[in-house]
């Protein structure tokens, strides 16, 4: 990503005053686009200036390449099951967060252990490199992750309406998302595996076969993968998937509850619907009862959306070809449970946190009280707690307008999100799974690498 001096950038503010400013630190894809060096050479500077915490809207044309700026939400009425987008300009449909920053610069990426981009993957095929040539995507060049670019947001609750917008400026009245505070660290970049976690076992200095990824074989030193061609390993503690994802270095971790509310408010404001499973696709929740939690019969591999690169897909077909996407996030919903970190429930209150040294089971100490207590119930979601921290649900049953359901059990809980091959409409994007303890595993549990 470059970072170039831009001017002559057409401005919209909110006071619908139009003119000509200079914007600097914009950010580009690369490869850079021909005519930069023109830009620097034959230009006219009319200054101005602006405030960005009033800035709402802008765009501009990059070598016949729009890119938009903008400020857009969704809002929510939970009686009414009614959606309205409230974006700043026009009436958007999902292909339009095409151009629309953050969705336009959601990218998958080969990313090293510490945690620099090696290279960036072509848009349509992750089987190619963006600048050009064959992709390696074995862990050789680097994890195959999902990079997401800091926004800021609110959300507010007003009779019985959720509104919830997102900005690439820090407006008033937003604030950076909690994703990108890490560590007590702002940071520009979440990224989060393309895929499913697949093991490196120390012990053979190999990738776990297939005909063991459902064997409980942790071991120190082994660690956490985000590459295709793998199956993701299942049948270890919460804890064990953390040990694995920070074996990486530095800054690894597994998936964490703020980088999954992230995702769900983006997928959320673009597809203005709860119901992911309606406006992606079933992906992979519709294979037979009858598999049994192996390779190639319940559990799917890794890299099935290659040919949809930063895209979003989904076959839902009862074989080994079902799979979904989400910008690039390969099986956020379906195929196999994924363990989430950062998120403990006690007697369904639940606490969080984004310090990943920090990160323990049955404990609050770090950790922010939500201060909600959740369903003591288990059954589909009907209506959303009115915090700003993520999408949990206040009530089950009746109205069961979020569409995806909710397990949960009391005393100390661990959390794992999106559900498994079998359960069909039973998961989704904003399925939560919480009956399991700190020693739990099963053969439909698994994890994924996050940084």
């Amino acid at each position: 990503m470059k970072r170039l001096l831009v001017v002559l950038v057409l401005l919209t503010c909110i006071t619908g005053a139009m003119g000509w400013a200079v914007v600097s630190n914009l950010e580009f894809v690369e490869p850079t686009p021909s005519n930069e060096s023109t830009i620097y050479v034959n230009h006219t500077t009319i200054k101005t200036s602006f405030d960005t915490t009033e800035l709402n809207y802008f765009s501009f044309n990059w070598n016949g390449t729009n890119y938009t700026y903008t400020s857009c939400g969704t809002e929510w009425n939970e009686v009414a099951n009614s959606y309205n987008r409230n974006t700043v300009i026009g009436a958007y449909t999902q292909p339009d967060f095409d151009n629309i920053f953050p969705w336009s610069h959601i990218r998958r990426c080969t990313l090293w252990d510490n945690g620099t981009v090696n290279y960036y993957l072509n848009a349509t095929n992750s089987s190619l490199k963006a600048t050009g040539g064959l992709a390696n995507l074995s862990g050789a060049d680097g994890q195959i992750m999902v990079q997401i670019p800091k926004f800021y947001f609110n959300h507010s609750y007003t009779g019985t309406t959720h509104k919830w917008n997102i900005s690439r400026f820090d407006q008033t009245g937003f604030q950076v998302h909690y994703a990108f505070i890490k560590n007590g660290a702002e940071v520009d970049y979440r990224y989060i595996g393309a895929y499913e976690g697949s093991m490196w076992d120390a012990t053979t200095s190999a990738m776990v076969p297939s005909d063991s990824i459902a064997t409980n074989m942790y071991a120190l030193g082994d660690k956490l993968c985000s590459v295709s061609g793998e199956y993701p390993k299942v049948n270890e503690k919460r804890s064990e998937f953390r040990s694995m994802a920070a074996r990486r270095g530095a800054g690894w971790r597994q998936q964490d509850y703020d980088l999954i509310s992230a995702i769900q408010l983006l997928y959320l404001i673009e597809y203005a619907d709860f119901d992911s499973q309606t406006m992606i696709g079933m992906g992979r929740t519709k294979i037979s009862v009858s598999c049994t939690w192996t390779a190639d019969s319940c559990i799917g591999q890794c890299g099935k959306s290659n040919a949809d690169g930063d895209g979003t897909n989904s076959d839902a077909s009862n074989s080994n070809n079902a799979y979904m996407t989400y910008r690039g996030i390969e099986n956020f919903y379906g195929n196999v449970w994924n363990w989430v970190d950062g998120i403990n429930i006690n007697n369904n209150i639940p606490y969080v946190s984004n310090n990943d040294i920090d990160f323990s089971d049955d404990t609050t100490i770090n950790y922010t009280n939500l201060n909600v207590t959740l369903p003591s119930s288990n059954g589909y979601q009907g209506t959303l707690e009115q915090i700003d921290r993520g999408f949990l649900p206040t009530s089950i049953g009746g109205t069961e307008y979020i569409g995806d359901y909710y397990w949960q059990n009391a005393g100390w809980r661990v959390v794992a999100l999106g559900g498994r091959a079998t359960l069909q409409e039973y998961v989704g994007a904003f399925s939560w799974y919480a009956p399991y303890g700190t020693s739990d595993t099963d053969t439909d549990m698994g994890g994924r690498l996050a940084y």
